[in-house]
């Protein structure tokens, strides 16, 4: 397999998410081709695939799965689901692209890696802002001192849409509202932030933390049925990496859509907000440098940290995937490119579970 010079994708879910970013991704790469679509229904799944020229659709995904000329298995659905698909594709023994979050839990999150490691294929999870080119590049600046030491790293990012907007929901998003899904604004609105302030600037030593559910009764707008909230729709944490800086992070299910986040160091901040109108992990990024003495200098991110697999990847939400997906057929082909894999997604549930543990006892946690 690892001879091949264009991988096939066969996508679990390609009808939401899965059409709107891995679609695109995938028709805008050479290294793949899109050769089939698992859908619940026989015929939404057949309309699916023809509505994105995808020749095959299946309802069964280890039937698809299955198939010679799909090597890569992308699993895009809601997070409940993740689990069984994701070991359906093992079964078959294929690679794996599996969204963030991998899992509901940690638990289900290490057995699934444990099962990739025994299966011996590749992997890697959609925590996509470590695709970003602007990312990697501020990452680099970091890494070089062109920061000066790092003091402080401050974030505000306002959603007023995730997971209710005054109240209401409508169906497609109710199961956001359950914390036993593994999908609410901590584990997606903060965790793709705090996992690129990880990647950029160094991992978490220690968090403490405050969620909130501030609208615990939600509308859904369908059915006027009102359903109660348990995942926290506002998450405020502290905390202190590696290397000492102090982090302060808030996600608003509130305001209008925007986020900011500075980087502080010695030398001067890096201000950092929305190029695309899009959340963090999807946007390619505005950002400047301002200087101790008042100097501002917008900065452009180098041709060079964009593949030259995604040149024609229009911005939007396939923008940062398509850069994942270049990441990964470079590792499928038997390289050593760096990505987030499942065992990254175990370290980053495990943030998770420390941000939940400090919340719930008022205790800062410490990261092992």
């Amino acid at each position: 397999m690892e001879k091949k010079t264009q991988w096939g994708v066969g996508i679990i879910g390609a009808g939401a998410w899965g059409g709107m970013a891995h679609v695109p991704a995938i028709a805008g790469l050479e290294a793949y081709e899109a050769k089939a679509v698992t859908g619940t229904r026989p015929e939404s799944a057949r309309k699916t695939a023809e509505s994105h020229g995808i020749a095959h659709s299946y309802t069964d995904a280890l039937e698809m799965a299955m198939q010679s000329d799909v090597d890569v298995v992308a699993v895009t659905v809601k997070v409940p689901e993740h689990d069984q698909l994701i070991r359906k594709a093992l079964e078959a023994k294929k690679h794996v692209y599996s969204e963030w979050p991998l899992a509901r839990t940690t638990a289900e999150a290490e057995a699934i890696l444990a099962l990739a490691e025994e299966r011996g294929v590749k992997h890697i999870v959609g925590l996509q802002a470590r695709g970003n080119p602007t990312v990697r590049y501020i990452r680099d600046m970091i890494i070089e001192g062109r920061v000066g030491r790092i003091l402080a790293v401050n974030a505000v990012v306002t959603l007023p849409t995730f997971p209710t907007l005054n109240g209401t929901v409508d169906q497609a998003h109710a199961y956001l509202l359950d914390e036993s899904n593994g999908a609410d604004q901590l584990t997606i609105g903060a965790a793709h932030l705090l996992d690129a302030i990880e990647y950029m600037v160094a991992p978490f030593t220690e968090v403490s933390a405050t969620l909130a559910t501030q609208y615990p009764d939600v509308n859904i707008l369908e059915t006027g049925q009102t359903v109660r909230a348990t995942g926290s729709d506002h998450v405020l944490i502290g905390g202190e990496l590696t290397q000492g800086a102090l982090v302060s992070a808030q996600f608003v299910n509130a305001g209008a859509p925007d986020f900011q986040l500075r980087i502080i160091g010695t030398e001067g901040e890096l201000a950092i907000t929305p190029r695309d109108g899009l959340m963090f992990q999807m946007d390619r990024l505005n950002m400047s440098f301002l200087r101790p003495s008042g100097e501002r200098e917008e900065l452009e991110t180098p041709d060079l940290y964009i593949s030259s697999l995604t040149k024609h990847i229009a911005p939007g939400p396939g923008y940062n995937v398509a850069q994942l997906y270049a990441t990964f057929a470079e590792r499928i082909a038997g390289g050593e490119a760096e990505l987030p894999d499942f065992a990254h997604a175990v370290r980053t549930h495990r943030l998770m579970d420390a941000i939940r543990a400090a919340s719930i006892t008022g205790i800062r946690q410490v990261m092992e």
